[in-house]
């Protein structure tokens, strides 16, 4: 009987473990798409231009899917989150996995939808279904940045449960720079005087942020030793 249980409790942790590990592969995914098809896609400007942007022409679809599959990746990581905080981190607050779950159904989103002329990239002549294309494209990655933002600041009230004053402080800085960078970008991309031509990097500076947040969090709840 002591044996079942023991090899319960391993197919338990195996069970979530690999749900938490989506977030790790999330962050990885998305990043390494964006970086190479950056470099490849023909007179694309990454300083300026949006990563929606790569979904646009030729190959495009490679950024679509990249969006749809980071998205359901973190969906599996939010589910991840729901069944620890079931099993032994019932400090983690249900408003963390909520948030994460909407991160991902944000891109999911963003992948559904083209977005259109943004930046310089594509036809400034865009038809009216394009253009609602490119609304809910940006719309649903304003849901994926506040919500990203949002998780950085419930994790930050668990640490402080659990008294780590560095993933606190780590935890609360992350959300507040995404909040920054995601607003400065929307003015680069709104044509702001001068910052247009870095609305590119740092959209991908407040990405960045985000998932290396999502790719040290699941890290530290695969290595936890009570997890």
């Amino acid at each position: 009987m002591k044996d079942k249980n023991i090899n319960n409790d391993i197919l338990k942790n195996l069970n979530y473990k690999w749900l938490i590990s989506c977030g790790a592969i999330a962050s990885f995914i998305f990043t390494f798409s964006w970086i190479i098809q950056g470099i490849f896609k023909y007179s694309y400007n990454s300083l300026s231009m949006s990563i929606s942007s790569l979904a646009i022409g030729s190959f495009g679809w490679i950024q679509s899917f990249t969006f749809i599959l980071t998205g359901v990746l973190l969906v599996l990581f939010a589910f991840g989150f729901f069944k620890l905080s079931k099993m032994r981190f019932n400090q983690i607050s249900k408003w963390a996995y909520i948030f994460i779950f909407i991160c991902g159904l944000g891109l999911i989103g963003a992948g559904c939808f083209t977005t259109g002329y943004i930046n310089g990239y594509s036809t400034p002549e865009m038809l009216s279904n394009e253009y609602l294309r490119s609304i809910l494209n940006q719309l649903f990655l304003t849901i994926f940045f506040f919500g990203i933002a949002l998780a950085c600041f419930i994790f930050g009230n668990y640490f402080t449960y659990k008294r780590d004053l560095k993933w606190l402080v780590y935890s609360s800085l992350s959300g507040m720079i995404i909040l920054i960078t995601f607003l400065i970008t929307n003015l680069g991309f709104s044509n702001f005087i001068g910052i247009q031509y870095y609305a590119g990097l740092l959209e991908r500076i407040t990405f960045t942020i985000g998932f290396v947040w999502v790719f040290l969090v699941s890290l530290y709840f695969l290595l936890d030793n009570k997890a």
